[in-house]
């Protein structure tokens, strides 16, 4: 039996014909959909390209504020300067017993007329400080630093001990408040020297070899410390002097010291080896009172001169910066021979000092 034409192949060329129009549409709107695509973004780039480029502002401009002001520095701190040299260290020794220590001699005695230069540890501008020292006062002078006394042990000397030695007492109690404070007391009295020189060698010797010594218990040409044992010394060797005017009190020449118990003064009034000794001092002090009775020391014009002739001659030069104050410790009307005084004063201190420097260094 036959099978018609469009049975076996019925619905073939038909199922042909949609397949392609399916791919065909599917073609159409991969294009289409890849044109819309593409022309979006031609059009967002001609966008960007046309579109103007966009301006910044700067932002506002703003008042400056004034910082606060820093803070207060901290206060000061108080540093006191070192002004004496540094102790060295201790040497330690296997043997301490079999070391050789040489001695120190002491003065046996109040009567010691001479010495070389002396020790003078930690005193004045040393150790590159200058200092918050203490000022102290002596006959209503201020000093400061080291001072020395030439005390006058002379007959004439007697009559203003008693103030002499209440005025020395007080400075040294104002010394005590500072520990780097130093004196030395220098006597002096006697005829062997100077101007009032007796017997036959009288004017032919230096002057300044005799007529001074140092107290007793006290090495030569050395400074004290005002709390010291040697003060102490001191103090106690002038407080034996009860009465300065008893006859007792008083001999002719300054070896008969040591014969007359309880004498303290002796016949004479020779100074420069005082005064020598006071300039060799080291380190140089800063001020020396010289106790003085015009009358005696400075007879006339032509004495004054030719007794400091002579010390030039003999002396060491009064150290730059020392202040050499004259203690007559009476009033100015009771004294004589003013002329010579102002004239010894200003011959000392180089003789250019004008007349108010020459009162400055005088104390009635």
């Amino acid at each position: 039996m036959s099978t018609a034409h469009n049975d076996q192949e019925l619905g073939k060329p038909l199922r042909h014909k949609k397949k392609r129009s399916a791919v065909f549409i599917v073609i159409i709107v991969s294009i289409a959909v890849h044109l819309l695509g593409l022309g979006g973004l031609a059009a967002i780039k001609i966008i960007e390209v046309l579109q103007p480029a966009p301006e910044f502002e700067a932002p506002p401009v703003q008042a400056i504020v004034t910082p606060p002001p820093p803070p207060p520095p901290p206060p000061p701190t108080t540093k006191r300067t070192q002004r004496s040299l540094p102790r060295p260290q201790p040497l330690a020794a296997v043997n301490p017993q079999s070391m050789s220590v040489p001695s120190i001699n002491m003065q046996d005695s109040n009567l010691s007329l001479s010495g070389g230069r002396g020790m003078g540890g930690g005193l004045g501008e040393l150790g590159g400080g200058m200092l918050d020292r203490v000022d102290f006062s002596f006959f209503g002078i201020q000093s400061t630093g080291n001072m020395v006394v030439l005390l006058d042990r002379s007959l004439s000397g007697a009559t203003v001990f008693n103030r002499t030695r209440s005025e020395f007492l007080k400075t040294i109690e104002m010394m005590k408040q500072d520990s780097e404070a130093r004196y030395a007391l220098i006597y002096f009295g006697g005829n062997i020297a100077g101007q009032n020189a007796v017997g036959k060698l009288a004017g032919t010797k230096d002057p300044t070899k005799y007529d001074f010594w140092f107290p007793k218990g006290v090495r030569s040409h050395s400074w004290l410390a005002p709390d010291s044992r040697e003060t102490e010394a001191v103090i106690r060797e002038l407080n034996s002097v009860k009465d300065p005017s008893a006859k007792a009190a008083k001999v002719k020449t300054a070896k008969d010291l040591k014969k007359g118990k309880g004498a303290f003064f002796v016949l004479g009034t020779q100074y420069w080896g005082a005064f020598n000794a006071a300039y060799k001092m080291e380190p140089a002090p800063a001020t020396i009172y010289f106790m003085v009775e015009p009358k005696v020391a400075f007879p006339s014009v032509k004495v004054v001169k030719e007794s400091f002739q002579k010390f030039k001659k003999y002396g060491v030069p009064k150290p730059a910066n020392t202040k050499v104050i004259f203690v007559v410790a009476k009033p100015k009307e009771n004294v004589k021979n003013v002329t010579e005084l102002e004239l010894m004063v200003n011959l000392v201190h180089g003789g250019k000092l004008t007349n108010k420097e020459i009162q400055e260094r005088i104390v009635y």
